[in-house]
């Protein structure tokens, strides 16, 4: 008798596989050495204003890069132009290592920047291509879910690491000896992109001049919305550490621990839920629960309380960041997602900026508790208006 039982959806590809894994090695190495990013400048003898600027460098030449690396995502062999990123990432890392001044750095950063425009986007595309229509939010939110491990474990081996290789060879060993470990890493994320099957390619002309994948009109809206979302999120690594010191709070790093690990839990949860619930079920209560961490982040006075500002961060910031990433796909016909991903990465390449930047600005007038609340809340009110706004036009519009 003939079996006609179907298999089920899974996300479990080849091509989600190796992508998944890529990424995961891809994000250890960039989060053991980003914490070390400002202190190895210091330390070269940038200045404090050239600090900030290297710093913001790296988002700077990603965001320039993107009008290049969105048409040749969408364009070119996807396979081969993962593997090259890679490959850039090794080698950024390596003349990281070789720095011996202040140039030779920055040409590393302007690199790593290149590299960020590309690695981004590309990687979520291979993503949407490698997985059923149906568990898009599944594929998306388990693979984030890369970072917030790598968040939780990467910046204490970048410094244990340093510390441990500076007993032997001095500092200027122990900072050599963090960028080798990152550029091993890197390395590591070529193998299983090796094992890429091969992406099809959009048939020459199919999608007009290259200058008309640069942007997807129709991934604008999510892409402001994801913006919003970054310029928030990115208030935590620029200014919680001095926050907690200006409050005489111990062991802030914990915070970071707290943050990683629920959103490590969060992001694949919230992934599945998108599959299966409306997104505006999932989305409007991930804002308000992430605008509600800044109030509370911004009322604490120890460190319990802190703790609590970052469970509600991760479990807002889980549900809402995946969901909006997720809408960003399905708003474009499936030949065309490489485009949305690039687009998407504008708002977060935006977000990343202003963020600290407005922070700055707040903080220079008032205190750190009225940053967190005009960086944190606000954004994320406006950010469900437009949304609540909008939601029934956007709907209908979905792949």
């Amino acid at each position: 008798m003939e079996n006609t039982e179907t298999k089920k959806p899974t996300i479990w590809t080849r091509g989600y596989i190796c992508a998944f894994l890529g990424n995961l090695f891809l994000c250890f190495s960039q989060h053991c050495v980003n914490s070390l990013i400002s202190t190895y400048a210091s330390f070269l003898g940038a200045s404090a204003v050239l600090v900030g600027t290297i710093a913001g460098l790296y988002f700077g030449v990603a965001c320039a890069t993107r009008p290049i690396a969105g048409p040749a995502i969408t364009m070119a062999n996807k396979k081969k132009l993962m593997i090259w990123v890679y490959v850039a990432g090794v080698v950024t890392n390596l003349i990281y290592a070789a720095a011996a001044n202040v140039g030779v750095f920055i040409a590393a950063r302007i690199l790593h920047g290149l590299q960020f425009a590309f690695v981004g986007s590309l990687g979520l595309t291979i993503v949407s291509d490698s997985v059923p229509r149906e568990k898009l939010g599944s594929a998306v939110g388990l693979y984030g879910a890369a970072v917030a491990l790598a968040m939780a474990l990467g910046p204490s081996m970048g410094i244990s690491m340093r510390d441990w290789a500076t007993l032997r060879w001095g500092q200027a060993g122990g900072y050599t000896a963090v960028f080798l470990m990152a550029a091993v890493f890197m390395f590591l994320a070529i193998i299983p992109t090796l094992l890429l099957p091969d992406m099809k390619r959009p048939e020459k002309g199919s999608l007009g001049a290259w200058y008309k994948n640069i942007l997807a009109k129709e991934t604008l809206l999510p892409t402001v919305l994801l913006g919003l979302v970054s310029m928030s999120s990115t208030m935590f690594n620029a200014y919680m550490v001095p926050y907690a010191e200006t409050l005489g709070i111990p062991n802030i790093a914990l915070f970071f621990t707290v943050y990683a690990i629920v959103l490590l839990a969060a992001r694949p949860l919230f992934g599945r839920l998108a599959d299966r619930v409306d997104t505006a079920r999932i989305l409007v209560p991930g804002l308000l629960v992430f605008a509600l961490s800044y109030v509370v982040v911004a009322l604490a006075r120890n460190l319990p309380v802190m703790l609590l500002g970052a469970a509600l961060a991760a479990l807002g910031f889980g549900a809402s960041n995946p969901t909006i990433q997720t809408l960003c796909i399905r708003t474009v016909e499936p030949e065309r997602r490489g485009v949305a991903s690039n687009t998407q990465y504008f708002g977060i390449d935006l977000g990343y900026f202003l963020g600290p930047f407005l922070g700055g600005m707040i903080y220079s007038r008032s205190d750190y508790s009225v940053m967190y609340l005009c960086t944190g809340v606000i954004p994320q009110v406006v950010c469900l208006v437009l949304f609540l706004a909008t939601w029934r036009r956007l709907k209908k519009r979905l792949y």
